[in-house]
């Protein structure tokens, strides 16, 4: 009772709306152009894995809503595995819409349709529901349940805590970043170039998603009426390898590896029943059957976990800026930075930084390049002065530092976090 109470008075401090997070989608789903229906691309593993899941809930059905169903990937990928089940897709950002109807029309769906609408107005005409992440953006869930007459869900939904947090207990998103630095270390000792894509942009931000996360028994409360049956997936990656939208050597390879390895992890895990800690729960909901809920057995974990290093991984450990600048200034900042991964850095990596305005909008992605004194081998530190030109107009910016091996990959999109400083800029 005081963890529900404690949530809602911070969901309500939040204060989000369905206009903030429909800009928020409506920017996520805008900028990039890629095939998101080939193993090269990181993100299939995700949209396979939660297609297995939910091709496992749809036997009689003839009529399936996905709702909240974004670009439509997960919503074509099951087209295409059920030509006889129809499927209609809403969501209410226009950008996912639009992206969602070309992949149709270019995989020649006939089975499915599009619409941009408000899913917690939209009462859907199917025999299930299937929400992918898409759940927790409902600001009264358990209403949109109760006018419903649909009498089964599927949905895929962060873990929850009591107080609404995120439970990421069991959190595998390195797998597939380990698996990609094994690849890049067979081009590496093959003398290839490992990467063949220019370095992804930091990706600009609008608005903000609504993040309400449940527990299992909040969920037992929205579906009052109902049998659950919970399954953990580690499916859902947060963090993609360099290069996610090219095609660099030995991607498909790979990105086949990555999903069996998933799917026999995952296998591991649930016949072990660990895997309710996983940081996905695939909820199965069906008026008037019986609960086949689990008590997930506990994780006995021993020390350190073992290190894995990645070809970009770096510690940032400390930065010389000053808290205010002029505008179209240049700075020399001291930087001292720590070599995390198993190979020396030397050119063509070099240090450089992005400018995020107060928004979180990124107003200067490619910084001046500054040239690393010499070769940094791993595990040892570099002190270095940094070249910061810094924004032509004043106002609040953020200083992201971040290390670039030109023609492969920033090393934040390789995941190793930025290096943020907050500075104000006068005239």
């Amino acid at each position: 009772m005081i963890g529900g109470l404690l949530r809602r008075l911070r969901w309500r401090l939040s204060r989000w709306s369905a206009e903030d997070d429909r800009a928020f989608h409506d920017a996520l789903f805008s900028p990039h152009q890629y095939d998101p229906f080939t193993f090269a691309y990181p993100g299939y593993v995700t949209i396979r894995r939660f297609a297995d899941l939910a091709s496992a809930r749809l036997t009689g059905v003839r009529r399936a809503a996905d709702l909240g169903c974004g670009p439509g990937e997960i919503t074509c990928e099951l087209a295409r595995r059920h030509p006889s089940v129809a499927f209609h897709g809403v969501d209410h950002s226009d950008a996912a819409i639009a992206r969602a109807r070309q992949h149709a029309q270019r995989l020649a769906l006939a089975n499915v349709t599009f619409e941009t609408g408000d899913i917690a107005r939209t009462p859907p005409d199917a025999d299930i529901v299937l929400m992918f992440d898409a759940f927790h953006h409902l600001l009264d869930p358990a209403a949109f349940v109760r006018g419903g007459r649909v009498d089964r869900f599927l949905l895929v939904e962060p873990a929850g805590t009591w107080l609404g947090g995120w439970q990421r207990t069991l959190e595998l998103d390195w797998l597939a970043g380990a698996l990609d630095d094994i690849r890049s270390g067979l081009l590496w000792e093959a003398g290839e170039r490992v990467s063949s894509g220019p370095p992804a942009p930091v990706a600009a931000e609008a608005g903000e998603p609504i993040e309400h996360r449940y527990p299992i028994e909040d969920f037992q409360r929205f579906f009052a009426g109902f049998g659950l049956d919970v399954r953990g997936t580690a499916a859902g990656f947060d963090r993609y390898p360099p290069d996610p939208y090219g095609q660099p050597p030995l991607r498909e390879a790979f990105g086949r590896a990555t999903y069996d390895a998933l799917v026999a992890v995952e296998d591991a895990l649930h016949a072990r029943d660990l895997d309710l800690h996983a940081k996905h729960w695939v909820i199965y909901a069906e008026r008037g059957a019986a609960d086949s809920l689990r008590t997930p057995a506990p994780l006995a974990r021993a020390g350190a976990p073992p290190r894995l290093q990645g070809a970009h991984d770096v510690e940032y450990v400390s930065i010389d800026a000053p808290a205010a600048a002029a505008a179209g200034h240049t700075l020399l900042c001291a930087l001292v930075l720590r070599n995390r991964s198993w190979r020396a850095f030397a050119a063509p990596i070099a240090a450089s930084y992005h400018w995020l305005d107060a928004s979180g909008a990124v107003v200067v992605q490619d910084g001046a390049r500054t040239p690393l004194p010499r070769a940094v081998a791993p595990g040892t530190t570099c002190e270095m002065t940094l070249r910061v030109d810094t924004p032509a107009a004043p106002g609040r910016y953020t200083l992201a530092v971040d290390l670039v091996e030109e023609g492969v990959t920033w090393f934040s999109g390789a995941g190793a976090p930025l290096l943020r400083r907050s500075l104000k800029i006068g005239e």
